[in-house]
This record gives structure tokens, C-alpha cells and sequence, in this order.
């Protein structure tokens, strides 16, 4: 029996549609920076406004200031993209 006839017989599991993994991942990064798009935009690399057009789109409501993850993000190195001053 070929390669692909037996992976065909295994299950893959749940595989989501891109835009379900794309709110997922919007929702989360906007959580874990207690709704700061701009900087949830710079930890995805990608545009503010991507940022602010999906939130609307996928009815994002901000949480709660919350310390737990904000430190969470504030212990984080910034990435490359980030400007030097």
C-alpha cells in the first residue's frame, strides 16, 4: 500500500478554516495586551489597522485591565521590527 493511502486512513483531526484561525489568534494577542491594538499589532507584525479592522469584524470586546497579562507581555523582548531609539 502507497504513503498516501495510508495517511489518507488516518483521521487528521479538527482542522480549522483560516478565518476562525485568524480571529483566534487576533482575540488572543488583544487579551494578552489588555486591548492595546497597536501594541498587539507590533507582537503579530502586521498593520494597526489590520488589527483594529479584524477586532471590529470579529466584534472584539476589550477586556478588563488585567495585571496578570499585561506583565506577561511587558517581560517580553520586543522583536525586531520594534524601532531603536
Amino acid at each position: 500500500m502507497s504513503f498516501f493511502l495510508k495517511s489518507t486512513q488516518q483521521p487528521l483531526g479538527a482542522i480549522l478554516p483560516l478565518d476562525e484561525v485568524k480571529r483566534r489568534v487576533i482575540v488572543d494577542a488583544l487579551d494578552k495586551c489588555g486591548g492595546n491594538h497597536r501594541l498587539a499589532a507590533r507582537l503579530l507584525g502586521i498593520g494597526k489597522s489590520t488589527v483594529y479592522r479584524m477586532a471590529r469584524q470579529y466584534n472584539y470586546q476589550s477586556p478588563q485591565m488585567q495585571g496578570k497579562s499585561l506583565s506577561i507581555v511587558s517581560q517580553m523582548n520586543p522583536p525586531e521590527i520594534w524601532p531603536r531609539n
